[in-house]
C-alpha cells in the first residue's frame, strides 16, 4: 500500500529497484497460506515454507523456489530463481525474535524480527552475503460475522555490518540503525 526510503533512495537500492518497488503499490497478490501450532503448542504460527513457496509462485513466478534446504519455524532456508532474475540467491532466514499479544477477542498482534542472509548464486566471482534484519509488525482484526481477518502490516529492513564487505559496511553506518526500506500491507485472510 506505500513504500518508504527513511535513509534516501541510494541506501533504499538505488533509483531502479525504489522505482520498481513503487510499481508494486496498489498490487494485489492472490496466494494460499496456512498457519501451525509452534514446538511447544502454545502459540500459532505462520506456516513458513508453505507460505514463503505459495508468495513466490505468484510474486516471482511459477518455478522461483528451486530447493528448500531447511524449514522450521525459526530458520527457513532456500535456493530462489526469480523470473528474469541473471542469477539465483541462496536465502537464510533466521528468526531472532518473536511477539504476540492479544488486545481483545478479535483483535491480536505480532511482531517478528528475522535476520535475511542472501547471497547471489552462479556468479563469476564470489559477491559477499547482503546481511539485513526484517522487522514485521502486523496488527490483526478478526471478524467473525464474515469468517475473516484482516491485517495491516509493516515491514522495515535494516542493514548489517560486514567484515566481508566494505561497501555494506559504509552504507550501514551510513544508515544510523534507522530502516532502508518500510513497506506498508493491507492483507486479508479468507478461509477456503
Amino acid at each position: 500500500m506505500e513504500i518508504q526510503a527513511p535513509c534516501g533512495i541510494a541506501l533504499f537500492g538505488g533509483n531502479a529497484t525504489y522505482n520498481r518497488a513503487l510499481k508494486d503499490v496498489g498490487n494485489v497478490l492472490v496466494y494460499e497460506s496456512r498457519f501451525i501450532m509452534d514446538g511447544s503448542g502454545s502459540r500459532v504460527i505462520a506456516d513458513r515454507e508453505y507460505n514463503v513457496r505459495s508468495i513466490a509462485k505468484v510474486a516471482m513466478g511459477e518455478n522461483s523456489v528451486v530447493n528448500v534446504a531447511m524449514a522450521t519455524p525459526n530458520k527457513f532456508s532456500c535456493l530462489l530463481a526469480p523470473m528474469g532474475s541473471p542469477s539465483m540467491l541462496k536465502v537464510d532466514l533466521i528468526v531472532l525474535n518473536r511477539r504476540q499479544e492479544t488486545v481483545s477477542s478479535t483483535k491480536f498482534d505480532c511482531s517478528e524480527v528475522v535476520r535475511e542472509i542472501a547471497s547471489p548464486m552462479d556468479q563469476p566471482k564470489q559477491v559477499p552475503a547482503i546481511l539485513k534484519e526484517i522487522e514485521t509488525t502486523s496488527l490483526y482484526t478478526y471478524f467473525p460475522d464474515i469468517d475473516q481477518i484482516y491485517c495491516r502490516q509493516r515491514s522495515a529492513a535494516f542493514l548489517l555490518p560486514s567484515n566481508e564487505n566494505p561497501m555494506a559496511m559504509k552504507m550501514w553506518q551510513a544508515s544510523g540503525g534507522r530502516a532502508i526500506d518500510v513497506r506498508y500491507y493491507d492483507v486479508k485472510y479468507t478461509r477456503t
